[in-house]
């Protein structure tokens, strides 16, 4: 019982300090990067409402005080106040004014089109937003992947370094025997110092991944992270196209309304006017409300700058349409060549299994013959580190999977999530 109390303690700590892929890609969601993009999407919808508030009222109050060099009207004069020469006349050089103004476009096409370009703009950005997510995630499991192999290749050092003590203790009974020269101690020495360096070594590159890990998801990863495949990767369309498409689709609405700003344009107008000052002619003080409104067409019939937009709007889509053109080819290419790496490696693997069967056998034999005195110790030495190098490119390969899994699954824009536990 004494002995079972520290080990199950240290199972305790480990199991605690253990944390799962999914709780990794879970936090994801609640970091700044991703809330940048929340913040992209807001916009892309803020836009969008900008453009329906062009196609809003507007009404505008106002205040002032006139001052003129020659008496001004406070509103038109009506023929009765002409005729009458006592009357008091709406004329002043100095008027105090307050009112308001009522402006509303009731058509203009261009803006309707704007509108629709918004709504693409904003579904763009939220397609965007997924292929952000889906990015960090396969980064996360590209990098726990590669750290799964450190420690596995530390691992190999360390059985390595064990295997040679193992070795040593019973070439050490040979050499006290007389056997062998005790020189051949020091050979082993300097193998298993190798392996200590080689050990921190590694301990620097785990340490770096396990930083960058800690940035994507503010999650210290102190130990393996088991992986597995629970789904395939469903290949179906480019997800990563959707947005380009999108974004294709709003630039040729783009360049509908350059067209559409020459159409005519309808608007209604008002106003109403308050106005009070001393007559000019009696200085006697008058007052007068004057209201006004209308529905007005503007006919552009010359602006040199609507054809300079109407010409940067054909630039940008040409500019996407070349850009959706060369991404999807690049995109086809890299499923297929991801999908044909995959398979290769999967074959691999199996090869990689049976080769560390087969070195673990020969580096059996080759211990016996060592201490027989058949092979040397460099001969030995080097069936120690093809099994350690055995291992290690079993575990490479399996991380290989991993990253190249995750890729895939980015460009056809499957929730990882749901790939791997």
């Amino acid at each position: 019982m004494k002995i079972q109390k520290p080990l199950l303690l240290i199972a305790m700590i480990s199991q605690l300090n253990a944390t799962d892929i999914t709780t990794l890609l879970s936090a994801i969601d609640k970091q700044p990067q991703t809330l940048l993009d929340d913040v992209a999407v807001k916009e892309a919808d803020l836009q969008k409402r900008a453009v329906d508030d062009k196609l809003m009222p507007k009404l505008d109050g106002f205040l002032g005080y006139e001052r003129y060099s020659h008496p001004s009207s406070l509103r038109p004069v009506l023929p009765s106040e002409m005729k009458n020469p006592n009357a008091t006349l709406p004329f002043s050089k100095g008027i105090a004014r307050a009112g308001a103004n009522l402006s509303w476009p009731l058509f203009v096409k261009s803006l309707y089109t704007l509108k629709k370009k918004a709504s693409l703009m904003h579904l763009a950005a939220k397609d965007m937003k997924k292929i952000s997510l889906l990015q960090r995630e396969a980064s996360v499991i590209g990098m726990v992947a590669q750290l799964n192999y450190l420690y596995d290749l530390k691992r190999a050092l360390r059985a390595k370094k064990r295997s040679i003590l193992e070795t040593k203790k019973r070439l050490t009974l040979m050499v006290k025997s007389g056997r062998v020269a005790e020189n051949q101690l020091y050979i082993l020495n300097a193998k298993v110092n190798d392996l200590d360096i080689q050990v921190l070594s590694l301990e620097t590159s785990i340490n770096a991944l396990q930083a960058k890990l800690e940035n994507l998801t503010n999650i210290q990863v102190r130990s393996k992270v088991s992986l597995r495949q629970v789904h395939q990767v469903n290949e179906g369309e480019i997800f990563a196209l959707k947005p380009l498409n999108k974004k294709l689709e709003a630039s040729k609405l783009d360049l509908k309304a350059a067209k559409e700003s020459y159409y005519p344009s309808l608007a209604l107008k008002g106003s109403y006017t308050y106005s009070d000052a001393d007559a000019y002619n009696n200085d006697k003080d008058i007052d007068s409300g004057l209201a006004k409104g209308g529905i007005y067409l503007n006919i552009p019939l010359f602006d040199s700058s609507k054809q300079t937009n109407f010409d940067r709007a054909k630039l940008g889509y040409m500019k996407n349409r070349l850009k959706i053109e060369d991404s999807k080819r690049d995109l086809l290419i890299q499923a297929k060549e991801l999908k044909r790496e995959i398979a290769i490696l999967k074959k691999s693997l199996k090869l990689s299994k049976k080769n560390i069967a087969n070195q673990k056998r020969l580096l059996h034999i080759a211990k016996v013959s060592l201490e027989n005195r058949v092979i040397t110790q460099e001969e030995y030495l080097r069936y120690e580190d093809a099994l350690a190098e055995a291992r290690a490119n079993l575990s490479q390969k399996k991380a290989k999977i991993w990253q190249e899994t995750a890729k895939l699954a980015v460009i056809y824009g499957d929730d990882l999530k749901e790939i791997v536990r």
